[in-house]
């Protein structure tokens, strides 16, 4: 088949056996691959695919930088003609010269000063994943030398999250930064992907100095004509306003902050996960109707749910009775959540029945790790915590109302003693004298006492914690944040608290694709960086705990191509509708208050 995946045209139960045995053998030919890591100059021109790697690894991290490093070695010999007499002469200069070819790439980016661009770009391709990355801009070329391990050149990259953390939320992008920015704070509200996207997009346009209009759906490709996108480095993909349907949020931001500060904690509330991918000429197009003719290192940009909380997914299962399904509810505090299972649904498979197509979907995944005597984990990892303290306490300023109340009563009596008093004095002395007000005296001496004092805090009881723990547990803890009590922020700080002293399950192994599931992106693994993948413990029976996997790490050096390490935890935010109101509530007061106006 030399690799290529046919659909089957047998006729009977043997001609599908051995097709699929094929199909089988094929892959596993293809995941046996090394990685394919290729170098590029600053101008994203091909300088050389390097394959004598020493030793390297890539790791991933959903929403944040990745990196790359890997090590080249290097030969001090150059390229010179040939001059001897005979054919030993003649294998002595070939093999001096084949070690040069070896190490071109080495010597290559060493040699700073006879590069055209310092900068050093780098591509690494494996079972359908593109990772794209730029040096560190510190420590991205370090030469080791050493007389037991001999001299190499070590490179370090950055993943391309990297470049959206070099990508600033202007308030007002259509308007000079240096010259003026009427808002001062962006102000949108919008679905979380396209409203991250259209931030994005129209950010970079005001980088490249390209002139755009803001009254178009900026991600709408049917307005993208007079070469917007022609010189662009970073490229959302495009969706109609219209077609999305994610959680609505509050987008705001400034020019000190950058794209991936602002919108990784809008992504992690919302399950949605960037998705960066380098163009290369003689890809297909990157998105229906977008051509061919896009610049070589063009970084194309993608928001996907890869979660499907928000639709109802695997949360846990057992091998025996198959993957449960479970969707959350507040509870009466609004501050804890309980889980209600989903139960007599038709099993939806349709978006499996793609021939040759290898993936996970978010709403129903499947992909489980059996660890035992015959397992593909090696160096399982599993951690569970029953949670903290059980009841939390918020806020540190009285609530609304509270201390003017405390202000005006106090000023109100000032004024009237600062009344009596003269007229008491005036009567006694037989002068009219006028002591005026004295509430502003009083207050600046019962204040700070007052102040922040009464109704300054709320602290909410664990109550389905406490009865999961027991008798014994921890008491109490406070959220860090100062916030204003009975306020949606304060009731927001509570949930966030709660959140992170939830009772957390996470494991990590060591896994060879393919034993059995094959890891890897682009219909060529059953899942990859952000899909739910579930794994059971030796000593646990046959439950099955599932998690999305956060972060993922693959060898570039040696012989072990295909053994990955995975993390896999659950660090998303558990919200409900009303916490999703009341979030969004308390980011528009905050927002206002920057503008000026709350």
């Amino acid at each position: 088949m030399a690799g290529v995946i046919v659909a089957f045209t047998g006729d009977d139960i043997d001609d599908f056996d051995q097709w699929a045995q094929e199909i089988r053998e094929t892959r596993i030919s293809r995941i046996a691959r090394p990685a394919r890591v290729e170098l590029y100059d600053g101008d994203w021109n091909f300088r050389g695919t390097a394959h004598a790697r020493l030793a390297g690894s890539m790791n991933l991290k959903e929403n944040d930088t990745g990196s790359i490093q890997f090590e080249l070695p290097i030969a001090q010999s150059k390229l010179t003609p040939f001059t001897g007499d005979d054919i030993d002469d003649f294998d002595r200069w070939a093999s001096e010269m084949e070690d040069h070819r070896s190490t071109f790439l080495a010597h290559w980016a060493l040699n700073k000063e006879d590069r055209d661009t310092s900068n050093i770009h780098v591509i690494v391709e494996k079972d359908g994943a593109r990772v794209g990355g730029r040096t560190d801009p510190k420590t991205g070329v370090r030469l080791q030398r050493s007389t037991k391990d001999g001299d190499r050149v070590v490179l370090e990259f950055l993943d391309d999250m990297q470049e959206l953390k070099h990508v600033h939320m202007a308030a007002a992008p259509f308007l000079p930064v240096s010259l003026i920015q009427l808002p001062k704070v962006q102000f949108l509200v919008a679905p979380a992907d396209w409203g991250g996207l259209a931030s994005l997009g129209v950010n970079v346009l005001r980088n490249q100095g390209t002139n755009f209009n803001m009254n178009l759906d900026i991600l709408d490709s049917s307005t993208w004509t007079g070469g917007l996108w022609a010189q662009a480095q970073i490229i959302p993909i495009p969706r109609p306003l219209t077609s999305s349907v994610a959680p609505p949020t509050l987008i705001t931001g400034t020019i000190k902050q950058s794209w991936l500060e602002v919108m990784a904690p809008i992504l992690e509330d919302a399950e949605l996960m960037v998705v960066p991918r380098r163009f290369k000429t003689g890809d297909p197009e990157p998105f229906p109707g977008a051509g061919t003719s896009w610049r070589n290192g063009t970084l194309f940009v993608d928001i996907v749910d890869k979660s499907g909380w928000r639709s109802g997914t695997s949360i846990a299962g057992n091998l025996a009775t198959g993957m449960a399904r479970a969707i959350a509810n507040v509870t009466s505090d609004y501050v804890e959540d309980s889980y209600d299972l989903l139960t007599g649904d038709p099993v939806d498979v349709e978006g499996y029945r793609l021939p040759g197509f290898l993936s996970s979907q978010p709403p129903r995944p499947y992909a489980v790790y059996r660890d035992g005597q015959i397992t593909g984990m090696t160096d399982f990892d599993l951690s569970r915590g029953a949670g903290g303290p059980c009841r939390i306490t918020a806020g540190g300023k009285s609530m609304p109302g509270v201390n003017e109340l405390y202000e005006a009563v106090i000023g109100y009596a000032g004024d009237v003693l600062g009344d009596n008093l003269g007229a008491v004095i005036g009567v006694g002395v037989g002068v009219n004298i006028n002591v005026g007000s004295l509430g502003n005296i009083l207050w600046a001496f019962t204040g700070p006492i007052l102040r922040d004092s009464t109704l300054a805090h709320m602290s909410v009881p664990l109550l389905l914690r406490a009865a999961e723990q027991g008798w014994g547990h921890w008491l109490e803890t406070a959220a860090s944040g100062v916030t204003q009590s009975y306020t949606p922020a304060a009731l927001v700080d509570l949930r966030k608290r709660r959140r992170e002293t939830d009772p957390d399950t996470s494991f990590s192994f060591s896994v060879t694709s393919g034993a059995p599931w094959q890891i890897g992106d682009n219909g060529q693994g059953h899942w990859w960086l952000g899909d739910r993948v579930g794994a059971t413990a030796k000593y646990l029976g046959a439950r099955v705990f599932v998690c999305r996997c956060r972060e993922l790490s693959l060898p570039l050096g040696g012989s072990d191509s295909a053994v990955w390490n995975a993390k896999f935890g659950d660090r998303r935010a558990k919200q409900d509708p009303m916490e999703k109101a009341i979030g969004l509530i308390s980011t528009a007061m905050g927002a206002l208050q920057e503008i000026g106006i709350g």
